[in-house]
């Protein structure tokens, strides 16, 4: 169980980086047959496995914020790292580069794309982002100067290893692609096809959802993913638990994999921060606020809030708890401390923003929190450490 969590909480598994990782997980997944099972039946995942890596390609349903590479801030980022991968497609592994080969290549490759001139500031620190990425994953080595120079000198060089492993990162979806020219184009991958190839593709779409993400919610669209979750809960809870652990919780307007305690693995909600226990006890709150009929909830058992509704909701929950926060969220602008707690809050499934205010689901009302009665709401900031009870 530990080596296939190690392939989920990884990007992949190297030998040249944990070598004694990267044996147990290759012996793990060629010889255990439930992980064969599970990755080509019920995740329909490619798995890699040779002298080098263990990757699991792990294609979601759905796109969320938090899938993309942290470190990139533009689609410049993206742009760059691709034209970096096609130029590395074209040496052999271990040989020798220098940045000025590489810089001159992606300007060839991006030309008709996104053109880059590396006279500017913003596009050589975009390269630098994309070079630093690129190390860290193991796919380039430096030999010689550092990356980070080039962001402030153009002229700077560094002599660089290709390891090889580029050619494992780019995702194989096993069709063309050349016509998708958007998310929801790779997306809709997981609705076509004929009745049986839909069969097949509700499956793995359902239990690649609870593999990946914090819930899954039933929709007009995928109100089929329902019905198989509700005739298929003993065998989504065996094959779940025997791959990840966890209980399997399902719910009239969701289902989710809650882990337990001791057997976390990867980001984890709640966590121990303040941000975490702001969104705890706001979703104690909102909860408290739509069970007494201050806010109606739809059919789906979301509920919508206005802007204005959601800042009057924050302000009095600062109000009443914002002395346990720490010094940071206490002193942020209220439309600052919205924007960073709705978009945690959003990678946790709980809201979604849209143009008019936000729609809250049923994860907000599934995780709470509340201080503990002794807690006073004049506490200083020594008490700021406190343990929040969640239930």
């Amino acid at each position: 169980m530990n080596e296939f969590r190690s392939l989920l909480d990884r990007f992949w598994v190297t030998r040249a980086d944990d070598k004694d990782l990267y044996f147990a997980v290759k012996r793990a997944m060629t010889n255990d047959q439930r992980y064969h099972r599970f990755v080509n039946e019920q995740l329909g995942w490619n798995l890699i496995i040779n002298e080098s890596v263990v990757k699991l390609e792990k294609v979601p349903p759905r796109a969320m914020p938090w899938m993309g590479i942290q470190e990139f801030q533009e689609k410049l980022d993206y742009c760059l790292l691709c034209a970096m991968l096609l130029f590395l497609s074209d040496l052999d592994d271990g040989e020798q580069f220098l940045l000025s080969s590489l810089t001159e290549s992606l300007e060839a490759i991006l030309a008709e794309v996104q053109p880059v001139d590396w006279t500017r500031f913003h596009h050589r620190k975009a390269l630098v982002r994309v070079l630093q990425y690129a190390q860290r994953m193991g796919m380039l080595l430096v030999y010689d100067g550092v990356s980070e120079g080039f962001g402030n000198d153009q002229s700077q060089e560094v002599l660089y290893e290709n390891t090889g492993l580029s050619r494992h990162f780019p995702v194989h979806f096993g069709r063309d692609i050349m016509h998708c020219r958007s998310i929801g184009d790779f997306e809709a991958f997981s609705w076509e096809g004929e009745e049986a190839e839909r069969g097949r593709q509700r499956i793995q779409r359902v239990y690649r959802q609870l593999t990946l993400a914090p819930a899954l919610y039933w929709s007009e669209q995928n109100h089929s993913d329902y019905d198989y979750v509700k005739n298929q809960r003993p065998w989504l809870s065996r094959y779940l638990g025997e791959a990840l652990g966890g209980e399997l919780q399902i719910h009239k307007n969701g289902a989710f994999l809650v882990l337990e305690q001791d057997n976390r693995f990867g980001p984890v909600y709640p966590r121990d921060a303040a941000i975490s226990d702001a969104a705890l006890l706001l979703c104690a709150q909102l909860r408290g606020q739509i069970l007494s009929g201050v806010y109606p909830r739809n059919e789906d058992d979301t509920v919508f809030l206005t802007r204005r509704e959601f800042q009057q909701e924050l302000a009095q929950c600062r109000s009443q708890y914002g002395n346990g926060w720490g010094r940071r969220l206490r002193e942020l602008p209220m439309d600052k401390l919205a924007q960073e707690l709705t978009a945690y809050m959003a990678g946790w499934m709980q809201l979604e923003e849209q143009e008019e205010g936000f729609t809250i689901y049923p994860a907000a009302g599934k995780w709470v929190g509340h201080y503990p009665e002794r807690y006073q709401n004049d506490a200083g900031e020594e008490d700021a450490d406190e343990p929040l009870e969640d239930a």
